[in-house]
C-alpha cells in the first residue's frame, strides 16, 4: 500500500480548489491545476513540494469525496526526498526498535515507570484513557488526576498512533507501527476509548479509516469532547479559573476534524476563563507550527523556523503575546524559539485539568530539556541509520 492506494485519482475533476485555497501556496487557478495534473502523474512539482507545509488544510477544500489532496502531495514529497533521515526514525515510535521515546521512559523515576508497567496490561470493559507517547512522560500527573479518575488508563510504552512515521518518515514505517499497535487495540474489550492525546484521536478516527480503511471495533471520543461531557453533566465544576487572553493556535489536525471538534476546544477555553482571539488563519485555513515542513528539508532555518515566524508575526497581529496549544508535539516544537518572539506558550491540557482542580506537579514544559539532551545524544550516532 501507499498514502493513495485507496483513492482512485482519475475521479479528479482537476478543478485545482486544493492549492488554489491553501493557506500557504495560494495558487493561480491555471498553475494550480497545472500542478494537480503533474502531482497525480508523479511529474517534478518543485512549486508545490518546494513550499507544501504538508499540514491537512486541502482535503477541506476538494470536492470529490474520497480523494485527499494532502496525502497526494505527501506520497510526492517523500518519493522525492527518497531516504528517510535517521534522526525522524529515532523520533518514531511503535516499531520495536531503538528510539527517543523509549530512551526517555528509561529516565522516568521508578515509580513513574511503575505507572507505566500498570498501563501495559489490557483494561476489561469501561471507558479507557488511551495515553500516547509524549503524554506517558506525564504519566504521574494522568495516573493520580481526580479529574480523569473515571477513566482506566492504557498506554503501553512501545505503541503509537503513528503520526510521526505517517508524517515525516514513510508509509513502511507507518504501516509497521499502527498494525502493531492495532494488534493490541483490536483485542480491548472496552465500551469506548478516549484519547488524550488529539494526534492519536484523528490517527484512530480519520486517518485509520479514511486513508487505510480500518476502524476500531469500539466508539472512540478525544480528552477535550469527554471533558466537555463531563462538564456538561455536573461530573467536573471550574474550580481554579484561568485569567489569561491567549491566541488559539490550532494543530494541524484541527482542520482534518472539523468545525465540531474546533468548537469544543474553543468553548472548554472559554468556560475555564481564557479569554480566546482567533488568528487571521484558523480552522480549515490554519497555518502549522513547521514541524511536518522537515519533509522537504532538514535544513530548519528555511522550513520549521520559518513558518512559526509566520505564526509568531500572526499572534503578534492579534494584539496577545500568550499562545493557546493542543497539541503537545506544537508545543515541544514551539517551545525552542517562541521566546525570541516574546511569546508564552500555554499548554491547553494542563490548564484545562488545572482548572477543573488537578494539581500538576511536573509540566510537560518541564521535561523538554530531557527532550532535547536525549536528542542531541543521540543525533551523531542516528545520523547514519
Amino acid at each position: 500500500m501507499s498514502y493513495i492506494s485507496n483513492a482512485d485519482w482519475s475521479t479528479c475533476t482537476e478543478c485545482g480548489q486544493c492549492l488554489m485555497q491553501c493557506p500557504v501556496l495560494e495558487m493561480e487557478k491555471s498553475d494550480a491545476v497545472a500542478a494537480i495534473q503533474k502531482l497525480i502523474q508523479a511529474e517534478p512539482t518543485p512549486e508545490v513540494l518546494d513550499r507544501c507545509t504538508f499540514c491537512f488544510d486541502c482535503n477541506q477544500f476538494c470536492p470529490v469525496e474520497g480523494l485527499r489532496p494532502h496525502e497526494l502531495i505527501l506520497q510526492r514529497g517523500l518519493e522525492k526526498r527518497k531516504k528517510v533521515p535517521g534522526v525522524l526514525k529515532y523520533l518514531s515510535n511503535g516499531r520495536g526498535v531503538k528510539n527517543m521515546f523509549g530512551d526517555l521512559y528509561k529516565k522516568l523515576a521508578p515509580d513513574e515507570k511503575q505507572i507505566l508497567e500498570k498501563w501495559s496490561i489490557a483494561p476489561v470493559g469501561g471507558e479507557v484513557l488511551w495515553v500516547g507517547c509524549i503524554g506517558r512522560l506525564s504519566c504521574q500527573d494522568l495516573d493520580q488526576s481526580r479529574v480523569l479518575s473515571p477513566l482506566t488508563k492504557f498506554g503501553p510504552p512501545g505503541f503509537c498512533c503513528g503520526e510521526i512515521p505517517y508524517r515525516l518518515c514513510s508509509w513502511e514505517m507507518y504501516e509497521d507501527t499502527i498494525n502493531r499497535t492495532l494488534s493490541v487495540l483490536e483485542t480491548l474489550n472496552v465500551d469506548r476509548l478516549v484519547c488524550y492525546c488529539g494526534s492519536c484521536y484523528n490517527y484512530f478516527t480519520s486517518i485509520l479509516p479514511k486513508v487505510c480503511g480500518k476502524s476500531l471495533p469500539y466508539p472512540v471520543t478525544s480528552f477535550y469532547e469527554w471533558l466537555w461531557e463531563q462538564y456538561e453533566q455536573g461530573a467536573i465544576q471550574v474550580k481554579k479559573p484561568r485569567t489569561f487572553k491567549a491566541a488559539i493556535h490550532e494543530s494541524c489536525y484541527v482542520s482534518e476534524l472539523g468545525a465540531e471538534f474546533s468548537d469544543c476546544l474553543r468553548k472548554l477555553y472559554n468556560v475555564i476563563g481564557v479569554e480566546t482571539v482567533d488568528l487571521a488563519h484558523y480552522g480549515d485555513r490554519n497555518l502549522s507550527c513547521g514541524a511536518v515542513s522537515m519533509v522537504r528539508s532538514m535544513n530548519l532555518v528555511s522550513t520549521l523556523f520559518n513558518e512559526q515566524r509566520t505564526k509568531y508575526w500572526e499572534v503578534s497581529d492579534a494584539g496577545v503575546t500568550d499562545m493557546a496549544l493542543n497539541c503537545p508535539g506544537c508545543y515541544i516544537t514551539l517551545s525552542f524559539t517562541n521566546r525570541f518572539f516574546g511569546k508564552r506558550l500555554r499548554y491547553m491540557p494542563e490548564e484545562l485539568l488545572s482548572a477543573f482542580g488537578d494539581e500538576i506537579t511536573i509540566p510537560l514544559g518541564k521535561r523538554i530539556p530531557a527532550i532535547a539532551k536525549t536528542v542531541t545524544m543521540n543525533f551523531p550516532r542516528v545520523m547514519f541509520w
